[in-house]
């Protein structure tokens, strides 16, 4: 319920946390520390254009929030079920992994069950492989300590084969923990000089750097272009930013090229890719730093010697696992690796305080917005007008709205939509296109070119847009340049195949019957005397 994507599903899993918490009435406990973030982030998406997109993230938060401070009340032999639990998730999500990796080069291929990306299994597979190694090679485990280990070896082997470099990090991470933790600061020396040996085989080995770097995929590396783009969210509302569940909005209006795409601004992402850049594009900076807060009220479990039960140390392996994965990637994103991350914390150490229970008031009201927190997006997905209601910032609604008003014949209609998607969207190389198409059934010619030009200084490879301004050079008379506009068009269909769908991509990269046939009229009238 917490790892699939349907909210539906979760809005029960969440549902039964809260039913948990009024029957337990557990202390706040590790929550504590995120309920000003949490508080900020209501207040945020009240000041938000689009309130309604924030019910899904204010539902997740809160119900993970109540999780972890149930698991800060467990006792030893819950401790060890939770482990146990985690352990078996990972063997089943690991398998799952091989099986849709096999035979098609692993790698990216590896999604399993939480698709779409292979990054949220080896989120799993990071933290419980820590564990496992943590407690196989603890003093105090019993039995299984062999199968632990191997368990811990075969982790990181599904990692390689995955090619997570923040998954194997993780491993490092946890595995400098756990000797700090055993050795004190006899070990900090050991650790760096390991360090230093692996980063000078990395990046001295071709095959091993290129293999960090994923240098051999066909699309370069866009992360830190992400992560610039939700800190100039921030800096532009630093008190609230963009409202949680609003990142794509803001992403749209600040995009980053898309390395090595067939359209230079196909990349859309609803994620930061990385969880405190996420908190500061949605909640701004005032958000960001209550949200590191309770950040690093988690790694408090992190110091300190080692534990006494192997559980426990087990659990603090898992939270190291996970920090750099946090740091560089959406995980929080999905409800059941935001419970095992937070409820790791909790078996690690944290204490129940401080000792004042959740109110059952609370309980009640996470309950309820846990259970109605899809319905808005349900509702949008229904009814196009109904969602450009609901989420004004979105450009989305409109773009569907604007298609069927052309249908219809309703050129006026079309024309006001798609100027408001432009705006909301002003990368959106569609958008001005489809002005254009409507300004040039018109007859608008001197319009249509203007706005197809701005289509194609978005996208350069924008055939179907380059046709269209053919055209429109040619019926104004401008026909050197339209015969010069017409062959820049031949120049790239003889370059390779256009691509096909109707997704943004496809159409920028695509070349269809009716944008042929105003090619073939605007080089008849170029040539015309």
């Amino acid at each position: 319920m917490g790892g699939l994507r349907d909210p539906r599903l979760f809005a029960l899993g969440g549902a039964a946390v809260w039913a948990a918490v009024w029957i337990e009435r557990p202390p706040l406990g590790p929550a504590a520390a995120w309920l000003p973030w949490l508080g900020w982030a209501c207040l945020s998406a009240l000041v938000s254009p689009q309130p309604w997109a924030g019910l899904p993230v204010l539902a997740r938060w809160s119900a993970v929030l109540a999780f972890a401070s149930l698991a800060a009340a467990w006792t030893h032999a819950e401790r060890r079920a939770w482990l146990r639990a985690v352990l078996a998730a990972a063997v089943v999500l690991g398998a799952a992994a091989v099986v849709t990796g096999a035979r098609r080069g692993f790698g990216s291929e590896m999604t399993g069950l939480l698709p779409p990306h292979y990054n949220y299994t080896a989120f799993v597979l990071a933290c419980a492989g820590a564990a496992a190694a943590a407690w196989g090679l603890h003093p105090a485990a019993m039995g299984g300590r062999r199968a632990a280990l191997a368990g811990a070896v075969l982790a990181a082997v599904l990692l390689i084969l995955a090619r997570s470099r923040g998954g194997l990090l993780g491993l490092g991470a946890a595995a400098v923990v756990w000797s700090m933790r055993k050795w004190g600061a006899r070990a900090l020396a050991g650790l760096l000089a390991a360090a230093a040996v692996a980063a000078v085989l990395v990046l001295g080995v071709g095959p091993l750097r290129t293999a960090l770097t994923k240098g051999a995929r066909p699309r370069g590396e866009a992360r830190p272009a992400i992560w610039s783009s939700a800190a100039s969210m921030a800096s532009e509302s630093p008190w609230f930013g963009e409202g949680p569940g609003n990142f794509l909005v803001g992403f749209r209006r600040r995009p980053v090229e898309a390395p090595n795409a067939p359209a230079r601004w196909g990349l859309t992402t609803p994620y930061a890719h990385s969880e405190p850049l996420q908190a500061a594009g949605e909640t701004g900076w005032v958000g960001a730093v209550l949200w590191l807060w309770g950040f690093l009220s988690v790694l408090a479990c992190l110091p300190g010697g080692a534990a006494a039960q192997p559980e426990r140390e087990a659990a603090v392996a898992a939270v190291a696992a996970g920090v750099p994965l946090l740091l560089v990637d959406n995980m929080l994103q999905i409800p059941a690796l935001a419970m095992l991350w937070l409820s790791a914390a909790a078996c690690g150490g944290l204490r129940p305080a401080p000792r004042r229970p959740w109110p059952r008031a609370a309980a009640a009201a996470g309950a309820f917005l846990a259970l109605a927190a899809w319905i808005p997006g349900a509702l949008a997905r229904a009814n196009p007008s109904r969602a450009a209601a609901l989420f004004p910032a979105d450009s989305g609604p409109r773009e569907d709205l604007a298609w069927r008003a052309e249908v219809r014949g309703d050129a006026a209609l079309a024309e006001r939509l798609w100027s408001e998607a432009e705006r909301l969207a002003p990368f959106d190389a569609i958008y001005p296109w489809r002005r254009a198409v409507l300004a040039a059934r018109a007859g608008r010619w001197s319009e249509a070119e203007s706005r197809a030009g701005r289509a194609i200084d978005l996208e350069p490879r924008f055939l179907r847009a380059r046709a269209l301004r053919a055209l429109a050079l040619a019926r104004e008379g401008r026909r050197a340049e339209a015969g010069v506009e017409a062959g820049t068009v031949r120049a790239f269909l003889g370059v390779g195949p256009t691509l096909a769908g109707d997704g943004y991509e496809g159409t920028v990269h695509g070349f269809d019957g009716p944008s042929r046939r105003l090619l073939i009229e605007a080089e008849e009238l170029a040539r015309a005397r």
